[in-house]
Protein backbone atom coordinates (compact mmCIF):
# COMPACT_ATOMS: atom_id res chain seq x y z
CA UNK A 1 0.00 0.00 0.00
CA UNK A 2 0.88 3.67 -0.34
CA UNK A 3 1.68 4.69 -3.89
CA UNK A 4 1.72 8.29 -2.63
CA UNK A 5 5.35 8.16 -1.59
CA UNK A 6 6.58 7.33 -5.10
CA UNK A 7 4.36 9.91 -6.77
CA UNK A 8 5.43 12.60 -4.31
CA UNK A 9 9.09 11.79 -4.96
CA UNK A 10 8.47 11.99 -8.70
CA UNK A 11 6.59 15.25 -8.35
CA UNK A 12 9.32 16.67 -6.14
CA UNK A 13 11.97 15.60 -8.65
CA UNK A 14 9.93 17.30 -11.35
CA UNK A 15 9.78 20.44 -9.22
CA UNK A 16 13.45 20.54 -8.28
CA UNK A 17 14.45 19.65 -11.81
CA UNK A 18 12.60 22.75 -12.83
CA UNK A 19 14.99 24.80 -10.73
CA UNK A 20 17.77 23.87 -13.14
CA UNK A 21 15.88 25.30 -16.08
CA UNK A 22 14.32 28.01 -14.05
CA UNK A 23 17.24 29.58 -12.30
CA UNK A 24 19.75 28.88 -15.05
CA UNK A 25 17.66 30.20 -17.91
CA UNK A 26 15.76 33.30 -16.78
CA UNK A 27 14.91 34.36 -20.34
CA UNK A 28 13.89 30.98 -21.75
CA UNK A 29 10.19 31.57 -21.55
CA UNK A 30 10.05 35.07 -23.02
CA UNK A 31 8.78 35.49 -26.56
CA UNK A 32 12.30 36.44 -27.70
CA UNK A 33 13.87 33.14 -26.61
CA UNK A 34 13.32 30.50 -29.34
CA UNK A 35 15.60 27.94 -27.71
CA UNK A 36 18.77 27.24 -25.80
CA UNK A 37 21.00 29.27 -28.12
CA UNK A 38 19.58 32.58 -26.92
CA UNK A 39 20.07 31.80 -23.25
CA UNK A 40 23.78 32.45 -22.86
CA UNK A 41 24.09 35.48 -25.11
CA UNK A 42 25.29 37.51 -22.11
CA UNK A 43 28.21 35.16 -21.43
CA UNK A 44 28.92 32.19 -19.14
CA UNK A 45 26.48 31.53 -16.33
CA UNK A 46 27.45 31.18 -12.68
CA UNK A 47 24.87 29.52 -10.43
CA UNK A 48 24.94 27.83 -7.03
CA UNK A 49 21.64 27.71 -5.13
CA UNK A 50 20.61 25.85 -1.95
CA UNK A 51 17.05 25.32 -0.68
CA UNK A 52 15.82 23.80 2.57
CA UNK A 53 13.08 21.16 2.13
CA UNK A 54 10.41 20.81 4.82
CA UNK A 55 7.40 18.59 5.26
CA UNK A 56 4.75 20.16 7.47
CA UNK A 57 7.33 22.56 8.96
CA UNK A 58 9.86 19.80 9.83
CA UNK A 59 13.21 19.90 7.92
CA UNK A 60 13.54 16.68 5.92
CA UNK A 61 16.17 17.51 3.31
CA UNK A 62 17.65 19.98 0.87
CA UNK A 63 17.97 20.81 -2.82
CA UNK A 64 21.20 22.05 -4.41
CA UNK A 65 21.36 23.45 -7.96
CA UNK A 66 24.59 24.46 -9.72
CA UNK A 67 26.12 24.95 -13.17
CA UNK A 68 29.54 23.89 -14.45
CA UNK A 69 30.83 25.97 -17.40
CA UNK A 70 33.59 25.12 -19.85
CA UNK A 71 33.28 27.48 -22.81
CA UNK A 72 36.38 25.94 -24.39
CA UNK A 73 34.64 22.57 -24.79
CA UNK A 74 32.47 22.40 -27.91
CA UNK A 75 30.69 19.25 -26.74
CA UNK A 76 29.96 20.13 -23.13
CA UNK A 77 30.08 23.87 -22.59
CA UNK A 78 27.50 23.91 -19.80
CA UNK A 79 26.42 21.16 -17.42
CA UNK A 80 23.50 21.88 -15.11
CA UNK A 81 22.97 19.80 -11.98
CA UNK A 82 20.43 19.39 -9.22
CA UNK A 83 20.75 17.15 -6.15
CA UNK A 84 17.83 16.63 -3.79
CA UNK A 85 18.34 14.68 -0.56
CA UNK A 86 15.29 13.65 1.49
CA UNK A 87 14.89 11.76 4.77
CA UNK A 88 11.31 10.57 5.06
CA UNK A 89 9.30 8.67 7.66
CA UNK A 90 7.19 5.91 6.09
CA UNK A 91 5.13 3.66 8.35
CA UNK A 92 7.49 4.44 11.22
CA UNK A 93 10.63 3.65 9.21
CA UNK A 94 13.12 6.25 7.93
CA UNK A 95 13.73 6.18 4.18
CA UNK A 96 16.69 8.05 2.69
CA UNK A 97 16.29 9.24 -0.89
CA UNK A 98 18.98 10.83 -3.05
CA UNK A 99 17.94 12.28 -6.42
CA UNK A 100 20.38 13.67 -8.99
CA UNK A 101 19.34 15.30 -12.26
CA UNK A 102 21.22 17.26 -14.89
CA UNK A 103 21.63 18.34 -18.49
CA UNK A 104 24.63 19.07 -20.73
CA UNK A 105 24.61 21.71 -23.50
CA UNK A 106 27.21 22.16 -26.23
CA UNK A 107 28.93 25.43 -27.15
CA UNK A 108 25.92 26.32 -29.28
CA UNK A 109 23.67 25.75 -26.25
CA UNK A 110 21.96 22.72 -27.79
CA UNK A 111 20.98 19.89 -25.46
CA UNK A 112 23.40 16.97 -25.79
CA UNK A 113 22.84 14.80 -22.70
CA UNK A 114 20.64 14.49 -19.63
CA UNK A 115 20.62 12.20 -16.62
CA UNK A 116 18.54 11.29 -13.59
CA UNK A 117 19.44 9.02 -10.67
CA UNK A 118 16.90 8.05 -8.02
CA UNK A 119 18.54 6.10 -5.18
CA UNK A 120 17.05 4.76 -1.98
CA UNK A 121 18.04 2.11 0.53
CA UNK A 122 16.24 -0.53 -1.55
CA UNK A 123 16.24 0.39 -5.24
CA UNK A 124 18.33 2.59 -7.57
CA UNK A 125 17.34 3.75 -11.05
CA UNK A 126 19.65 5.57 -13.48
CA UNK A 127 18.35 7.26 -16.63
CA UNK A 128 20.84 8.67 -19.15
CA UNK A 129 19.94 10.31 -22.46
CA UNK A 130 22.40 11.11 -25.29
CA UNK A 131 21.61 12.95 -28.50
CA UNK A 132 21.80 10.76 -31.63
CA UNK A 133 20.05 12.98 -34.21
CA UNK A 134 18.43 16.38 -34.70
CA UNK A 135 15.75 15.75 -32.06
CA UNK A 136 16.48 12.11 -31.23
CA UNK A 137 18.00 10.78 -28.01
CA UNK A 138 19.02 7.28 -27.00
CA UNK A 139 17.85 6.85 -23.42
CA UNK A 140 19.48 4.15 -21.28
CA UNK A 141 17.55 3.02 -18.20
CA UNK A 142 19.64 1.07 -15.69
CA UNK A 143 18.55 -0.65 -12.50
CA UNK A 144 20.15 -3.27 -10.27
CA UNK A 145 18.68 -6.00 -12.49
CA UNK A 146 19.95 -4.78 -15.86
CA UNK A 147 19.46 -2.07 -18.45
CA UNK A 148 17.35 -1.14 -21.46
CA UNK A 149 17.66 1.47 -24.19
CA UNK A 150 14.75 3.35 -25.74
CA UNK A 151 14.62 6.08 -28.39
CA UNK A 152 13.08 9.42 -27.44
CA UNK A 153 12.17 12.47 -29.51
CA UNK A 154 12.56 15.83 -27.75
CA UNK A 155 11.08 18.70 -29.81
CA UNK A 156 12.67 22.15 -29.62
CA UNK A 157 9.65 23.64 -27.85
CA UNK A 158 9.76 21.14 -24.97
CA UNK A 159 11.67 21.97 -21.79
CA UNK A 160 13.56 19.02 -20.44
CA UNK A 161 13.00 19.79 -16.77
CA UNK A 162 9.97 21.52 -15.45
CA UNK A 163 7.34 22.91 -13.31
CA UNK A 164 7.27 26.09 -11.43
CA UNK A 165 8.26 28.75 -13.95
CA UNK A 166 9.45 31.52 -11.73
CA UNK A 167 12.76 33.02 -12.61
CA UNK A 168 11.85 32.98 -16.25
CA UNK A 169 8.73 34.88 -15.31
CA UNK A 170 10.40 37.89 -13.73
CA UNK A 171 8.57 40.07 -16.24
CA UNK A 172 5.10 38.65 -15.54
CA UNK A 173 2.73 41.12 -13.94
CA UNK A 174 -0.22 40.09 -11.73
CA UNK A 175 -2.99 38.79 -13.96
CA UNK A 176 -0.64 37.59 -16.72
CA UNK A 177 -0.06 33.89 -17.41
CA UNK A 178 2.02 31.59 -19.59
CA UNK A 179 1.58 28.06 -20.93
CA UNK A 180 4.50 25.65 -21.42
CA UNK A 181 5.24 22.16 -22.70
CA UNK A 182 7.55 20.23 -20.40
CA UNK A 183 9.11 16.79 -20.26
CA UNK A 184 9.72 14.88 -17.06
CA UNK A 185 13.06 13.02 -17.39
CA UNK A 186 11.83 10.22 -15.11
CA UNK A 187 8.56 9.32 -16.84
CA UNK A 188 9.82 10.62 -20.22
CA UNK A 189 6.34 12.04 -20.75
CA UNK A 190 5.43 15.46 -22.15
CA UNK A 191 2.82 17.52 -20.28
CA UNK A 192 1.40 21.03 -20.33
CA UNK A 193 1.71 23.40 -17.39
CA UNK A 194 0.23 26.83 -16.78
CA UNK A 195 1.88 29.58 -14.72
CA UNK A 196 0.04 32.72 -13.56
CA UNK A 197 1.33 35.75 -11.68
CA UNK A 198 -1.19 36.33 -8.87
CA UNK A 199 0.00 39.32 -6.85
CA UNK A 200 2.88 41.16 -5.23
CA UNK A 201 3.43 40.80 -1.50
CA UNK A 202 6.04 41.03 1.27
CA UNK A 203 7.82 37.84 2.38
CA UNK A 204 10.25 37.19 5.22
CA UNK A 205 13.33 35.55 3.69
CA UNK A 206 16.93 35.25 4.91
CA UNK A 207 16.13 37.35 7.96
CA UNK A 208 14.65 40.31 6.12
CA UNK A 209 11.44 41.34 4.43
CA UNK A 210 11.50 41.19 0.64
CA UNK A 211 9.07 42.19 -2.07
CA UNK A 212 7.99 39.13 -4.05
CA UNK A 213 5.74 38.10 -6.91
CA UNK A 214 3.44 35.20 -6.07
CA UNK A 215 3.17 32.69 -8.91
CA UNK A 216 0.75 29.79 -9.32
CA UNK A 217 1.77 26.77 -11.37
CA UNK A 218 -0.83 24.17 -12.38
CA UNK A 219 0.55 20.75 -13.31
CA UNK A 220 -1.58 17.60 -13.57
CA UNK A 221 -4.34 19.54 -11.80
CA UNK A 222 -2.14 20.34 -8.79
CA UNK A 223 -1.54 23.96 -7.86
CA UNK A 224 1.86 24.99 -6.48
CA UNK A 225 2.69 28.48 -5.22
CA UNK A 226 6.08 30.18 -5.52
CA UNK A 227 7.48 33.51 -4.32
CA UNK A 228 10.07 35.19 -6.58
CA UNK A 229 12.08 38.33 -5.88
CA UNK A 230 12.93 41.10 -8.34
CA UNK A 231 16.16 39.34 -9.32
CA UNK A 232 14.30 36.22 -10.36
CA UNK A 233 15.36 34.14 -7.35
CA UNK A 234 12.92 31.63 -5.94
CA UNK A 235 12.46 32.50 -2.26
CA UNK A 236 9.85 29.88 -1.37
CA UNK A 237 7.68 27.14 -2.90
CA UNK A 238 4.61 25.47 -1.39
CA UNK A 239 2.48 22.48 -2.36
CA UNK A 240 -1.04 21.76 -1.04
CA UNK A 241 0.13 18.63 0.78
CA UNK A 242 2.60 20.28 3.12
CA UNK A 243 5.92 20.33 1.20
CA UNK A 244 7.89 23.59 1.10
CA UNK A 245 11.26 24.71 -0.23
CA UNK A 246 12.93 27.84 1.15
CA UNK A 247 15.95 29.67 -0.26
CA UNK A 248 18.90 29.14 2.06
CA UNK A 249 22.68 28.91 2.20
CA UNK A 250 24.79 25.76 2.30
CA UNK A 251 25.79 26.50 5.89
CA UNK A 252 22.20 27.02 6.98
CA UNK A 253 21.02 23.88 5.17
CA UNK A 254 23.52 21.67 6.96
CA UNK A 255 22.99 23.46 10.27
CA UNK A 256 19.41 22.17 10.33
CA UNK A 257 18.98 18.75 11.84
CA UNK A 258 17.03 16.97 9.11
CA UNK A 259 15.58 14.49 11.55
CA UNK A 260 12.72 12.65 9.89
CA UNK A 261 11.84 11.03 13.22
CA UNK A 262 10.35 14.37 14.26
CA UNK A 263 8.38 14.77 11.02
CA UNK A 264 4.87 13.48 10.33
CA UNK A 265 4.67 10.01 8.84
CA UNK A 266 4.25 10.48 5.09
CA UNK A 267 2.10 7.37 4.79
CA UNK A 268 -0.62 8.54 7.16
CA UNK A 269 -0.22 12.27 6.48
CA UNK A 270 -1.06 11.88 2.80
CA UNK A 271 -4.17 9.72 3.32
CA UNK A 272 -7.58 11.13 2.46
CA UNK A 273 -9.41 11.69 5.77
CA UNK A 274 -12.66 9.83 6.24
CA UNK A 275 -15.83 10.87 8.06
CA UNK A 276 -17.41 7.70 9.36
CA UNK A 277 -15.98 4.20 9.50
CA UNK A 278 -16.12 1.17 7.23
CA UNK A 279 -16.96 -1.69 9.56
CA UNK A 280 -15.66 -4.54 7.42
CA UNK A 281 -13.41 -3.06 4.72
CA UNK A 282 -11.93 -6.27 3.31
CA UNK A 283 -15.33 -7.96 2.93
CA UNK A 284 -17.31 -4.84 2.00
CA UNK A 285 -19.50 -5.55 -1.05
CA UNK A 286 -21.17 -2.15 -1.52
CA UNK A 287 -20.09 1.29 -0.36
CA UNK A 288 -21.82 4.60 -0.97
CA UNK A 289 -19.60 7.61 -0.32
CA UNK A 290 -19.39 11.33 -0.87
CA UNK A 291 -16.03 12.54 -2.19
CA UNK A 292 -15.17 16.15 -1.45
CA UNK A 293 -12.35 17.98 -3.23
CA UNK A 294 -11.39 21.16 -5.02
CA UNK A 295 -10.37 19.77 -8.42
CA UNK A 296 -12.35 16.57 -8.85
CA UNK A 297 -13.41 15.23 -12.24
CA UNK A 298 -16.22 12.72 -11.59
CA UNK A 299 -15.77 11.10 -15.01
CA UNK A 300 -12.33 9.90 -13.88
CA UNK A 301 -14.03 7.80 -11.20
CA UNK A 302 -16.76 6.24 -13.38
CA UNK A 303 -16.46 2.56 -14.32
CA UNK A 304 -18.67 -0.55 -14.34
CA UNK A 305 -17.75 -1.03 -10.66
CA UNK A 306 -17.99 2.66 -9.73
CA UNK A 307 -21.22 4.56 -10.40
CA UNK A 308 -21.39 8.36 -10.07
CA UNK A 309 -24.81 8.93 -8.50
CA UNK A 310 -24.81 12.72 -8.35
CA UNK A 311 -22.37 15.60 -8.60
CA UNK A 312 -22.07 19.21 -7.45
CA UNK A 313 -19.42 21.89 -7.70
CA UNK A 314 -17.00 20.54 -5.10
CA UNK A 315 -18.23 17.02 -4.41
CA UNK A 316 -19.99 13.99 -5.86
CA UNK A 317 -21.64 10.81 -4.62
CA UNK A 318 -20.16 7.49 -5.71
CA UNK A 319 -21.47 3.96 -5.29
CA UNK A 320 -18.75 1.31 -5.31
CA UNK A 321 -19.24 -2.42 -5.58
CA UNK A 322 -16.90 -5.32 -4.99
CA UNK A 323 -15.40 -6.86 -8.10
CA UNK A 324 -17.44 -9.90 -9.03
CA UNK A 325 -15.84 -13.11 -10.26
CA UNK A 326 -15.85 -13.23 -14.07
CA UNK A 327 -19.03 -14.62 -15.58
CA UNK A 328 -16.92 -16.34 -18.19
CA UNK A 329 -13.23 -17.09 -18.53
CA UNK A 330 -11.59 -17.65 -21.87
CA UNK A 331 -8.65 -19.84 -22.70
CA UNK A 332 -5.20 -18.56 -21.88
CA UNK A 333 -3.78 -16.64 -24.84
CA UNK A 334 -7.16 -16.02 -26.51
CA UNK A 335 -7.35 -12.26 -25.86
CA UNK A 336 -8.74 -10.07 -28.67
CA UNK A 337 -6.28 -8.35 -31.01
CA UNK A 338 -7.39 -4.93 -29.68
CA UNK A 339 -5.88 -5.75 -26.28
CA UNK A 340 -2.34 -6.24 -27.60
CA UNK A 341 -1.12 -3.01 -25.91
CA UNK A 342 -1.93 -4.66 -22.56
CA UNK A 343 0.43 -7.52 -23.40
CA UNK A 344 3.34 -5.29 -24.35
CA UNK A 345 6.68 -4.85 -22.61
CA UNK A 346 7.87 -1.47 -21.30
CA UNK A 347 11.02 -0.21 -19.55
CA UNK A 348 9.40 -0.89 -16.15
CA UNK A 349 7.31 -3.94 -17.11
CA UNK A 350 9.86 -6.23 -18.75
CA UNK A 351 7.52 -8.82 -20.24
CA UNK A 352 10.13 -10.19 -22.67
CA UNK A 353 12.89 -10.72 -20.11
CA UNK A 354 13.86 -14.41 -19.68
CA UNK A 355 13.52 -14.20 -15.87
CA UNK A 356 9.96 -12.86 -16.11
CA UNK A 357 8.99 -15.42 -18.74
CA UNK A 358 10.53 -18.28 -16.76
CA UNK A 359 8.75 -17.25 -13.53
CA UNK A 360 5.40 -16.85 -15.31
CA UNK A 361 5.67 -20.33 -16.83
CA UNK A 362 6.63 -21.81 -13.48
CA UNK A 363 3.56 -20.25 -11.80
CA UNK A 364 1.00 -21.03 -14.51
CA UNK A 365 2.30 -24.46 -15.50
CA UNK A 366 -0.15 -26.36 -17.70
CA UNK A 367 -3.16 -24.24 -16.73
CA UNK A 368 -5.25 -23.18 -19.74
CA UNK A 369 -8.08 -21.34 -17.98
CA UNK A 370 -7.25 -17.61 -17.99
CA UNK A 371 -8.96 -16.79 -14.67
CA UNK A 372 -7.32 -19.68 -12.82
CA UNK A 373 -3.96 -18.59 -14.27
CA UNK A 374 -4.54 -15.02 -13.10
CA UNK A 375 -5.43 -16.21 -9.59
CA UNK A 376 -2.29 -18.34 -9.47
CA UNK A 377 -0.14 -15.33 -10.36
CA UNK A 378 -1.91 -13.15 -7.79
CA UNK A 379 -1.42 -15.74 -5.06
CA UNK A 380 2.25 -16.17 -5.92
CA UNK A 381 2.96 -12.41 -5.85
CA UNK A 382 1.15 -12.04 -2.51
CA UNK A 383 3.15 -14.84 -0.91
CA UNK A 384 6.54 -14.23 -2.55
CA UNK A 385 6.93 -10.45 -2.07
CA UNK A 386 7.73 -9.12 1.39
CA UNK A 387 5.44 -6.25 2.37
CA UNK A 388 7.86 -3.37 2.88
CA UNK A 389 7.53 0.40 2.42
CA UNK A 390 9.94 1.60 -0.24
CA UNK A 391 10.76 4.68 -2.28
CA UNK A 392 11.53 3.74 -5.85
CA UNK A 393 10.73 3.99 -9.52
CA UNK A 394 8.96 0.64 -9.94
CA UNK A 395 10.58 -2.09 -12.03
CA UNK A 396 9.02 -5.55 -12.27
CA UNK A 397 12.41 -7.16 -12.87
CA UNK A 398 13.92 -5.52 -9.78
CA UNK A 399 10.97 -6.65 -7.66
CA UNK A 400 11.34 -10.21 -8.93
CA UNK A 401 15.01 -10.13 -7.92
CA UNK A 402 14.64 -8.34 -4.55
CA UNK A 403 11.26 -9.84 -3.53
CA UNK A 404 10.20 -6.80 -1.48
CA UNK A 405 8.16 -3.64 -1.85
CA UNK A 406 4.72 -2.18 -1.36
CA UNK A 407 1.64 -1.89 -3.55
CA UNK A 408 3.30 -0.46 -6.66
CA UNK A 409 5.96 -3.16 -6.64
CA UNK A 410 3.29 -5.86 -6.27
CA UNK A 411 1.20 -4.37 -9.08
CA UNK A 412 4.10 -3.98 -11.52
CA UNK A 413 5.32 -7.51 -10.97
CA UNK A 414 1.83 -8.98 -11.31
CA UNK A 415 1.26 -7.15 -14.60
CA UNK A 416 4.62 -8.28 -16.00
CA UNK A 417 4.00 -11.93 -15.07
CA UNK A 418 0.41 -11.86 -16.33
CA UNK A 419 1.41 -10.38 -19.68
CA UNK A 420 4.26 -12.87 -20.02
CA UNK A 421 1.70 -15.64 -19.49
CA UNK A 422 -0.53 -14.22 -22.26
CA UNK A 423 -2.99 -12.34 -20.01
CA UNK A 424 -3.68 -8.67 -20.84
CA UNK A 425 -3.17 -6.67 -17.63
CA UNK A 426 -2.92 -3.07 -16.43
CA UNK A 427 -2.26 -1.10 -13.24
CA UNK A 428 -4.93 0.86 -11.35
CA UNK A 429 -4.13 3.68 -8.93
CA UNK A 430 -6.50 5.32 -6.51
CA UNK A 431 -7.59 4.97 -2.89
CA UNK A 432 -8.43 2.11 -0.55
CA UNK A 433 -9.86 2.24 2.97
CA UNK A 434 -7.67 0.90 5.74
CA UNK A 435 -7.14 1.26 9.47
CA UNK A 436 -3.53 1.62 10.61
CA UNK A 437 -2.56 1.18 14.25
CA UNK A 438 -2.49 4.54 16.00
CA UNK A 439 -4.39 6.34 13.23
CA UNK A 440 -8.10 6.70 12.41
CA UNK A 441 -9.53 4.88 9.41
CA UNK A 442 -8.76 6.68 6.15
CA UNK A 443 -8.48 6.19 2.41
CA UNK A 444 -4.84 5.57 1.50
CA UNK A 445 -3.30 5.99 -1.93
CA UNK A 446 -2.86 2.55 -3.42
CA UNK A 447 -2.09 0.57 -6.58
CA UNK A 448 -3.50 -2.75 -7.77
CA UNK A 449 -3.86 -4.56 -11.13
CA UNK A 450 -6.67 -5.73 -13.34
CA UNK A 451 -6.50 -8.60 -15.82
CA UNK A 452 -8.54 -9.52 -18.89
CA UNK A 453 -9.92 -13.07 -18.76
CA UNK A 454 -12.84 -12.59 -21.15
CA UNK A 455 -13.73 -9.44 -19.20
CA UNK A 456 -11.67 -7.09 -17.05
CA UNK A 457 -11.33 -8.16 -13.41
CA UNK A 458 -9.60 -6.15 -10.66
CA UNK A 459 -7.65 -8.00 -7.96
CA UNK A 460 -5.20 -7.01 -5.23
CA UNK A 461 -2.04 -9.10 -4.73
CA UNK A 462 -0.80 -6.70 -2.03
CA UNK A 463 -3.79 -7.48 0.19
CA UNK A 464 -4.14 -11.06 -1.04
CA UNK A 465 -7.57 -10.43 -2.61
CA UNK A 466 -8.67 -12.52 -5.57
CA UNK A 467 -11.11 -9.70 -6.39
CA UNK A 468 -11.01 -6.20 -4.89
CA UNK A 469 -13.44 -5.14 -2.18
CA UNK A 470 -15.78 -2.17 -2.55
CA UNK A 471 -13.45 0.26 -0.75
CA UNK A 472 -11.07 0.31 -3.74
CA UNK A 473 -11.59 3.60 -5.61
CA UNK A 474 -9.87 3.50 -9.00
CA UNK A 475 -8.88 6.93 -10.35
CA UNK A 476 -6.37 6.21 -13.13
CA UNK A 477 -4.84 3.33 -15.05
CA UNK A 478 -1.32 2.95 -16.38
CA UNK A 479 2.31 3.35 -15.37
CA UNK A 480 3.99 6.23 -13.53
CA UNK A 481 3.30 8.87 -16.21
CA UNK A 482 -0.44 8.11 -16.01
CA UNK A 483 -0.40 7.69 -12.24
CA UNK A 484 0.68 11.30 -11.72
CA UNK A 485 -2.95 12.22 -12.37
CA UNK A 486 -3.77 11.45 -8.74
CA UNK A 487 -1.20 13.96 -7.47
CA UNK A 488 -3.92 16.60 -7.81
CA UNK A 489 -6.01 14.73 -5.21
CA UNK A 490 -3.34 14.71 -2.51
CA UNK A 491 -4.16 17.05 0.32
CA UNK A 492 -7.39 18.03 -1.45
CA UNK A 493 -9.76 15.09 -1.01
CA UNK A 494 -11.86 13.84 1.88
CA UNK A 495 -14.42 11.03 1.99
CA UNK A 496 -17.72 10.69 3.82
CA UNK A 497 -19.24 7.23 4.38
CA UNK A 498 -22.96 7.22 3.53
CA UNK A 499 -23.87 3.53 3.35
CA UNK A 500 -22.11 0.18 3.65
CA UNK A 501 -23.18 -3.37 2.91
Amino acid sequence: MNIARSLIILFWLFMTGWLIRYEAFPRWFTASAPGYRSLFKNGPLILDTWMQVEFRNAPVGYSHTWVDSDVESPGAAYTLHNQTVLNLKLMGQIQNVNVMAGATLDAGCALQKFYTVVASSVYTTRIEGSKTGDHTFAVRIRTDSGEQTVTLTIPDDVILYSPVTEMALAGLKPGESLGLRVMDPVTLAVSDIRVEALRREKLQSAGCEQEATVLKMVYQGLETLSWMDSEGRILRQETPFGWTMTLSSANDVFAFKQNAVLADDLFTAMAAPCRGRVQNPRTCRMLKIKINGASLIPQDFASPRQIVESKADRHFVLTLRTQADPSRAGALGSAPEALKPFLASSPAIQVDHPSIIRQAREIVGDETNSWKAAQAIGDWVFNAIEKKASVSLPSALDVLARREGDCNEHAYLFVALARAAGLPAQIHVGLVYSEIAGAPGAFYYHAWPSVYVGEWVELDPTLGQKTVDATHISVAQGEIADQLKIVSLMGQVSVEIMEER
